[in-house]
């Protein structure tokens, strides 16, 4: 087969150019697609809940009316925008809530071209299982662990005898970070499995390995949740319990890619 060259801006080069150099710009093409698709799909939530606001944070604010006095107003503002920002964030949190399915998706086909062909099979039930345990994550934050925050933390300043004076900007600020935090803890098995799918780490590596990730899980947790014991405990069972879910999985892709080794090969 006869070479082909083609002029570009006065310069020659051949067909024959490192097929690595075009495989890494097709795939940042490819990134860019998806970001793009997943930017798109927030920013529609975004404008649609954004006519909700109010509703949006009077409901993200009842774990917060819980621990506070009958009669009493929980939160503050200290300037003219200050709800209004609060709005834009509170509108912000439910578009990329709302839309982890969609940008879950969009992560998991942007990855499809590095697994193996028998992995790529598990694209729609990774995405399923990653929007799922993201939203889980949320709830958990929010019905279990938020309360029993705010109930701490909000019980310091009486304790020193300091009045507590929350201002809306604070509270919802402090909430996406929580939120969004346990969210993304949530995703350890995926995560992991992921890894395990691109050859970066073994089963038999994690196991090996379980002290180091246990004490790992427990200072994440005392970072993220309230300095108390019951917190810590409350946010690492459950992630250490993901962390041994991961591996049950990873075993059975390991065998699954183990008995089809020898017809990708072929």
């Amino acid at each position: 087969m006869s070479e082909k060259t083609h002029q570009i801006e006065g310069d020659e080069y051949e067909d024959n150019h490192d097929p690595k150099v075009m495989g890494l710009m097709d795939h940042l093409d490819e990134m860019r697609s998806r970001i793009v698709k997943s930017i798109l799909a927030i920013l529609a939530l975004f404008v649609t809940t954004f006519g909700f606001a109010n509703e949006v944070l009077l409901f993200l604010s009842k774990p917060l009316l819980a621990i506070t006095p009958e009669g009493a107003n929980p939160l503050h503002f200290t300037g003219p925008l200050e709800v209004f920002v609060a709005q834009i964030k509170v509108s912000f949190l439910t578009a990329v809530v709302a839309s982890c399915p969609i940008w879950f998706y969009q992560f998991w086909r942007f990855i499809e071209p590095a697994l193996y062909e028998n992995e790529r099979k598990y694209i729609l039930p990774f995405a399923f299982a990653s929007a799922s345990l993201f939203l889980g994550g949320v709830g958990f934050c929010f019905f279990i662990m938020l309360p029993m925050a705010l109930e701490f933390l909000m019980g310091l300043g009486p304790q020193a005898g300091i009045v507590s004076i929350l201002t809306v900007s604070e509270y919802i600020s402090f909430l996406m970070i929580l939120i969004l935090g346990f969210g993304l803890i949530f995703e350890t098995p995926v995560v992991l499995v992921l890894l395990a799918m691109l050859d970066l780490i073994t089963a038999e590596g994690l196991s090996r390995n379980r002290k180091i990730i246990l004490v790992g899980i427990l200072t994440v947790g005392a970072i993220i949740t309230p300095p108390d014991p019951l917190s810590q405990i409350m946010m690492a069972v459950p992630t250490y319990l993901m962390f041994e879910l991961s591996i049950l999985f990873i075993k059975m892709i390991q065998k699954g890619n183990k008995e089809t080794m020898p017809q990708v090969t072929k």
